[in-house]
């Protein structure tokens, strides 16, 4: 069997087993692209040695959690509908849909400002993940039609 061969296998068989974990979109991202890197850089540099194996799986993770950690395009919706209607630090909840009508959703804008004279809000999301609370932070400035673009 080949280095490169071995090395699918391994990255394959270790995503398969992390399936059944409780594991965010983020953290799905970051092991499906490590995967994925870690397979395809030998491939397209022609060099199955260990830096250009490890270097992929490195881009690979990295570009992964960018993909997971990304909001859906409903949730940047809430999102924008929350920095046009909230004031600073009054949370907005959107709950689940019935039977469990939970919060799956809870953005906070934290303060306003202007750069440039667009008006800018920073915020917090909560989401949920199965029995997972997810935590993260954005900005967003509001566009000449009115819609809210997030910023990384």
């Amino acid at each position: 069997m080949n280095k490169l061969t071995l090395i699918s296998a391994t990255a394959l068989i270790s995503l398969a087993s992390l399936s059944g974990c409780n594991m965010s979109k983020q953290d799905i991202g970051i092991v499906t692209g490590a995967a994925v890197g870690a397979i395809a850089a030998p491939l397209i540099f022609g060099n199955s040695a260990w830096y250009t194996i490890a270097g992929g799986a490195a881009a690979g993770g990295f570009v992964g959690s960018y993909v997971g950690k990304s909001m859906t395009p409903k949730n940047q919706q809430k999102v924008a509908y929350t920095l046009d209607k909230a004031p600073d630090k009054q949370p907005y909840q959107f709950m689940s849909s019935a039977p469990q009508n939970t919060p799956e959703l809870t953005v906070t804008p934290m303060r306003s400002y202007k750069i440039s004279n667009q008006q800018c809000r920073d915020f917090e999301l909560t989401t949920q993940e199965g029995a997972k609370t997810i935590y993260d932070k954005g900005s967003a400035c509001k566009q000449a039609d009115g819609s809210w673009q997030i910023r990384a």
